[in-house]
């Protein structure tokens, strides 16, 4: 599970350098997703990342288990990535199931989720912000092969993704993500 480890700490890295120097106005900008501004994605996105470690951590959690509050943005993300990476790298962290609000899952299907949760939301909040959008090759390769063959028509009907975008299969991984995501690639 190592690459996968690599894969979530090189996203997190790549969220902290789209987000370095964010101000206010950049955070009430919109985003793709329509209901969501910068701000409350990079809440939910911080929410999310607690929710995932916290489990890990054996304690049981709602959806979205704390965010920004009246945190610098940055300093907010890096102490929830930091947290969650040490989660995934303690002894038995790929051992057994993961329950959240939306479902129970084996370990290594809860990170892959951790995993697109950082590169999806990264990728809103920097198309948001003209910044570069690029999801790690690596990242998109494995969230790709790893969710080709699930329906996520649960998740749909819930609201959690739109629907599948058309693409040809011989796009790029990055794109076939999200277009099943329901997003646009650009």
């Amino acid at each position: 599970m190592t690459s996968l480890i690599d894969a979530l700490d090189a996203a997190y890295q790549h969220c902290a350098n789209v987000i370095v120097g964010i101000d206010d106005a950049q955070l009430a900008l919109p985003t793709p997703c329509s209901q969501w501004d910068i701000r409350a994605t990079i809440d939910h996105l911080i929410g999310s990342t607690w929710m995932f470690t916290l489990v890990n951590q054996g304690h049981a959690v709602g959806e979205d288990a704390g965010g920004l509050a009246d945190r610098d943005v940055a300093v907010a993300l890096g102490d929830a990535a930091v947290a969650n990476a040490a989660s995934w790298r303690m002894p038995g962290a790929f051992d057994g199931k993961r329950t959240y609000p939306f479902g129970t899952f084996p370990a290594d299907v809860a990170a892959m989720i951790n995993l697109s949760e950082v590169v999806v939301h990264t990728w809103v909040v920097a198309i948001a912000l003209g910044a570069d959008a690029t999801i790690a090759p690596p990242a998109a390769a494995m969230r790709d092969d790893f969710s080709r063959p699930i329906s996520l028509a649960r998740s749909r009907a819930h609201g959690a993704f739109g629907d599948e975008t058309p693409i040809a299969s011989s796009a790029p991984p990055a794109d076939r993500l999200l277009a099943k995501l329901g997003r646009q690639p650009t």
